[in-house]
């Protein structure tokens, strides 16, 4: 970055304080790709020296192309809470987020130590209860979950994993420390987002992937697959997408995962339970299936178990699910391990099935049932971030500072209308990025979401790298899509021989060469960036003898 940029981005940090900040004085944000003296961390020496020869005009043009090719790939979100424009474009910034490899392992270790645990803790829950025996856990802070099953109790499943896909929320706080803001086990979304956006940037930054040891994300589909097949002893099992259909926010990433993996994109309507065993309805014949990797809720997914009003789920699957015929990923009554209630008792978790200290740490967390520490929060409404315990997406979300005395008033009733619904933390600045604006490079907020699998097996495989997500608004601490966020190519690099390293990492190109690239030359030689993602049939044709799924309407 020149420093005409590190100028406008100081100011804009400055600006960001002063509109999130309390009277009393908090640390500034750590930068992504600059310390303290303003220079590039060692890592992020390529990417600075890029920055420093790229006209902000060239940064928006790159921009546009990418959204132009998101665009051509049908790369959208839903907002469902905008009824005029619900399907929406994702906003992608070029600049990538940069993470060291020697940090990255400290952020793998930790993610693997987690995971581990509460897949502990679910088991445990739902057999001996060891951990609400011993009073680490209280009982009744697992049973008021909405997420807790009792259709769960007691079964055995053939390889006892119960998140086998999971997404964990990091930040880094103003001392550059990275901690864990929230788990997400149930049916966390985004991976086709980081996905795609490394997609972007190899065709739109060849240059920089040709000088720079960055370590590859598009095994991940494989990745899964292999996890899936590891759910079950059965040999070259079918595994099955069940959607809820195009109108759900994350559908997009549905379909593109099936065609990835070359299984097939289910709906409801598509299976069908038989002496509980699970069948694709085809135009040849019946197939049975043997893992359902469902991106339907708890609620939705079999209407004679749970919602009988549920018109998106299998009527049966929990018999077959039971009689251990069919493996459902992740398992029901996961959710109750991302409860926010239950977040506080992660570290104690890790302590308890694993012996060890907790290698991320948590933030600290005020729990609105307890009468002094609602006391607190009710106190401070305009310095803390108050959450629904079943919030996602950055709904029925009160950040203090940026609140007007309406909005903390109205929260406020909410709050205690319903103590034991909300969780409360402190405002932590977090982390920012260079991001290209309309106006130049300013800073953004950003966090962090890794994807896990759990093996059958036991074993924990991370990609290296993850899904950043921006506030592309400036000063917000709200990174959520549903919410105006965006996101960035996460780039995990090689440094360890960058400290020897003396050599420039990128030679200086003129402004205009990337002016005059246009999105169709760029992607003349990726034409399959062109085609929408083929969703149900795409792939399957050579399987079981070119067995289609019908689609029923």
């Amino acid at each position: 970055m020149n420093q005409k940029s590190s100028q406008r981005q100081s100011q804009h940090t400055g600006q960001s304080q002063q509109q999130t900040t309390t009277p009393q004085k908090k640390p500034q944000s750590f930068d992504e790709l600059q310390n303290g003296k303003g220079s590039y961390r060692p890592a992020a020496r390529s990417v600075g020296d890029w920055l420093d020869h790229t006209s902000i005009d060239a940064l928006n043009h790159l921009n546009e192309q990418a959204a132009d090719i998101f665009y051509r790939k049908g790369v959208t979100f839903t907002v469902y809470s905008d009824a005029k424009n619900i399907e929406r474009m994702i906003p992608f910034d070029i600049i990538p987020r940069i993470i060291a490899a020697s940090e990255w392992r400290q952020i793998e270790a930790g993610c693997r130590q987690r995971i581990t645990a509460l897949n502990a803790f679910l088991h445990d829950i739902y057999h001996d209860q060891a951990i609400m025996k011993a009073g680490i856990v209280p009982a009744s802070y697992v049973y008021a979950s909405g997420c807790y099953e009792p259709w769960m109790m007691g079964i055995e499943l053939d390889k006892p994993i119960y998140s086998h896909i999971s997404g964990i929320d990091l930040i880094r706080d103003e001392s550059g420390r990275f901690c864990v803001l929230e788990d997400n086990l149930r049916t966390p979304s985004g991976v086709s987002y980081m996905l795609e956006s490394r997609n972007i940037s190899e065709i739109l930054l060849s240059d920089q992937f040709s000088h720079t040891s960055i370590l590859g994300v598009s095994d991940y589909p494989k990745r899964l697959k292999s996890c899936l097949a590891s759910s079950t002893s059965k040999y070259d099992p079918q595994i099955a997408i069940l959607t809820p259909g195009r109108f759900n926010s994350a559908y997009h990433e549905h379909a593109f995962l099936a065609h990835e993996m070359n299984v097939p994109l289910v709906h409801g309507y598509d299976l069908i339970v038989e002496d509980s065993k699970v069948y694709m309805q085809g135009i040849r014949g019946k197939v049975q299936v043997d893992i359902i990797y469902r991106r339907i809720d708890d609620p939705y997914i079999d209407p004679l178990a749970f919602r009988s009003d549920s018109i998106l789920g299998v009527s049966g699957l929990m018999s077959a699910y039971r009689a251990g015929n069919v493996v459902i990923v992740n398992a029901p009554g996961t959710g109750v391990a991302d409860d926010k209630s239950l977040y506080p008792f992660v570290p104690d978790m890790i302590e308890f099935y694993l012996g060890e200290k907790p290698l991320l740490p948590n933030i600290e967390t005020y729990q609105c049932r307890k009468p002094d520490e609602l006391q607190y929060v009710l106190d401070n409404l305009d310095k803390l971030v108050v959450k629904e315990t079943q919030g996602s997406g950055g709904y029925g979300m009160l950040i203090g500072p940026t609140s007007t005395k309406q909005e903390i008033s109205d929260y406020r009733k909410r709050l205690l209308a319903n103590p034991a619904g909300f969780i409360a933390q402190p405002t932590i600045s977090l982390s920012t990025n260079p991001t290209a604006v309309s106006d130049g490079i300013a800073p953004r907020h950003i966090d962090l979401r890794p994807f896990i699998l759990s093996h059958g097996d036991g074993s924990v495989d991370i990609v290296p790298g993850g899904l950043t997500r921006v506030a592309m608004v400036e000063g917000s601490l709200v990174v959520n899509s549903s919410q105006g966020g965006g996101i960035k190519d996460t780039w995990v690099i090689d440094d360890s021989d960058l400290a020897a390293s003396t050599k420039p990492s990128v030679a200086k190109k003129q402004d205009n060469q990337i002016d005059k690239q246009s999105s169709e030359a760029i992607t003349a030689n990726h034409s399959h960036y062109h085609d929408p993602v083929q969703p149900l049939e795409a792939g399957y044709e050579n399987l079981y003898s070119q067995v289609l799924v019908s689609r029923l309407s």
